[in-house]
């Protein structure tokens, strides 16, 4: 109503429309966002996140078992550092239901950017955080780049316990990355 009010007595739906897009994106990933600090494995065991970026540019791949996601990957994922050295990488998707992936293991600094030697994959069929499954998994996403100065490259490819591929492709769009925590 807020809005309606500066705006003069125009009902909700006739607020300009750029500035309802504008509002709708910003808080498009807000719920999901606090899901993932409170469902996060690291979270459990008392570590506190050290950094929270959302990262923008093009998603390139996004696969769980035999499901190519490409279509639904959305142009941004949160890189989520932790006080421990965890980091994880959670994929958001533009489906209905609010379905997300998550990349979690320890990380280790290279001359191009980090390995993140992932441990586990969290799965959530729906935003609300009621449809979760952790799922033990190897494999590695690798950082290419300093997204903070240009355009980096982000490649993940894990295997679940139970056989399950997961991979996720994702290249920054070289923008300052917002700082969630700020």
């Amino acid at each position: 109503m807020l809005l309606a009010t500066r705006y003069g007595e125009r009902p909700h739906d006739e607020v300009p429309l750029f500035l309802n897009s504008i509002l709708v994106e910003s808080m498009k990933y807000f719920p999901l966002i606090a899901s993932l600090l409170f469902i996060s494995p690291a979270f459990g065991q008392g570590v506190e996140p050290l950094s929270v970026f959302s990262l923008r540019g093009e998603c390139q791949t996004l696969k769980a078992g035999d499901e190519d996601l490409l279509d639904i990957c959305a142009d941004e994922f949160m890189q989520v550092s932790y006080t421990d050295g965890a980091v994880e990488l959670s994929v958001w998707t533009d489906d209905p239901t609010g379905r997300f992936f998550v990349f979690s293991g320890a990380a280790e600094r290279t001359a191009s950017g980090f390995i993140l030697n992932v441990d586990l994959v969290v799965v959530s069929k729906d935003g609300a955080g009621d449809e979760i499954s952790e799922h033990e998994a190897t494999g590695q996403c690798e950082l290419t780049g300093d997204p903070t100065k240009k355009p980096a490259q982000y490649a993940c490819n894990a295997s679940g316990a139970d056989g399950t591929r997961y991979a996720f492709a994702f290249l920054t769009d070289g923008a300052e990355p917002e700082n969630m925590l700020d």
